[in-house]
């Protein structure tokens, strides 16, 4: 089969979710499972993934639970803290996805108020073509009217079309539909399966080492133990849905397009050497690293 296209769910496969950490600024964390359970929220979202805004329902339970009302009305509020970045490889696959010239979308199961909330911040969304989301719809996978209206709207041949999911049951439902159902587990071994498909090719090794200016205040509080969440001087690496890098032939030009107002002092140039995990994909003839950038493998490049 010659397939044309790929849709992606998010949740799971795209973003990671962890609703506990949108209770946690009221609750205390151990507490948070027996609140879950108490309320039913599992259910209670489920049924949230087809309504578009959110406040009637959160009403509702605030009634039956009035109790627990401010551990309710956290999640809502508190909903960025539950998306806890992206799941690691996955963005690398899309990129590389695009470069083949495979029509990319996604298709989730998220309220609409709350996917909303979500979108901004985070810049792999915007590599998709479209993304169809059930609460938008007021239909939630499994039901075939959400995958149809996917495959209508981007004017998808299911039969030539892959779906990606974490969940088998949603799998199960487009494998019924006539597309090609995968279950994710990682992204590693959601490439193999692309490349089986006929979609990707084995991922070009790097031969020469990649390199990323880094504002030298941020660095040293990296490896101090704060982490680098950066992509640029501007963005964070979420935000950006990769990490900026240049090969060696264009640090000059990068140095002073972006950093140029700066001493040398207060810059850094670090040396990332080529390995088969890094996820590294060349786009517009930069590299960029779909992970953030790990603070134990970048060295330091002294500069006379």
């Amino acid at each position: 089969m010659d397939f044309t296209a790929v849709i992606f769910d998010l949740g799971g496969v795209v973003l990671n979710w962890v609703p506990e950490r949108a209770f946690e600024p009221v609750v205390h964390a151990d507490e948070v499972p027996g609140l879950l359970e108490r309320i039913g929220f599992h259910d209670w979202n489920r049924a949230n993934d087809a309504r578009d805004g959110l406040a009637g329902a959160e009403a509702d339970l605030v009634a039956r639970f009035p109790d627990d009302a401010d551990a309710i009305r956290a999640y809502r509020a508190n909903f960025l803290r539950s998306v806890v970045g992206m799941v690691p490889g996955t963005a690398a696959v899309i990129a590389e996805l695009q470069q083949a010239g495979v029509a990319v979308s996604a298709l989730s199961n998220w309220s609409g108020e709350l996917f909303a909330v979500t979108r901004p911040w985070f810049g792999v969304l915007g590599r998709f073509a479209d993304i169809v989301v059930s609460g938008q719809e007021g239909v939630a996978k499994p039901d075939p009217r959400l995958f149809a209206i996917a495959c209508g709207r981007g004017r998808l041949d299911p039969e030539r079309t892959v779906f990606i999911d974490d969940s088998p049951e949603n799998v199960a439902a487009a494998d019924a539909l006539g597309l090609h159902g995968l279950r994710f587990t990682s992204a590693g071994q959601l490439r193999a399966d692309l490349v089986a498909l006929g979609l990707l090719r084995p991922r070009p090794e790097l031969t020469e080492p990649a390199y990323h200016w880094a504002v030298r205040e941020r660095w040293d509080a990296a490896v101090a133990g704060a982490g680098y969440p950066w992509s640029s001087r501007e963005d964070g690496y979420e935000v950006a849905g990769f990490v900026h890098l240049s090969f060696a032939g264009q640090l000059e030009r990068t140095r002073q397009r972006f950093y140029g107002d700066l001493a040398d002092d207060e810059v850094v140039l670090l040396r990332l050497d080529p390995a088969p995990d890094l996820p590294i994909v060349v786009e517009d003839g930069y590299p960029h690293l779909f992970a953030p950038l790990p603070v134990d493998r970048a060295q330091v490049v002294e500069r006379a």
